[in-house]
């Protein structure tokens, strides 16, 4: 009987402590932008359109910061040295999946190191 306790009691624990590093992430609105033929992200007042298509993962990833609407397979991270409210990537975790570097619609100086990744014309 102690047995079966202490078990319960491990797993119940267990249980919590997973609970507790389970992280929510504010989800980034995603809208259909029909005039432009493209889709846009929108979070904080802020919309995102696509830019273009990073090769790196790790070189350009910093933390993640959030989620796509109504997809748990994308996950929206910092671009390493960049304001998220200028520049964000969305990670797609699905087999080809990719990474789309987006930038707000108020960015107007585009960074030298950035225009090699240039795709979209939004």
């Amino acid at each position: 009987m102690r047995q079966v306790l202490f078990l319960m009691i491990i797993i119940f624990i267990n249980f919590i402590g997973c609970k507790a590093h389970t992280k929510n992430y504010p989800e980034y609105l995603i809208r259909d932008n029909t005039e432009l033929g493209c889709t846009e992200l929108f979070y904080d007042g802020i919309t995102y359109r696509p830019y273009g298509i990073l090769t790196s993962f790790n070189k350009f990833m910093a933390k993640q910061i959030g989620t796509s609407e109504d997809s748990p397979n994308s996950k929206i991270y910092e671009l390493k040295g960049y304001d998220s409210r200028e520049w964000i990537v969305d990670y797609l975790d699905v087999f080809m999946g990719g990474n789309i570097l987006f930038k707000s619609i108020d960015v107007i100086e585009i960074p030298k190191e950035l225009e090699k990744y240039k795709i979209y014309d939004f």
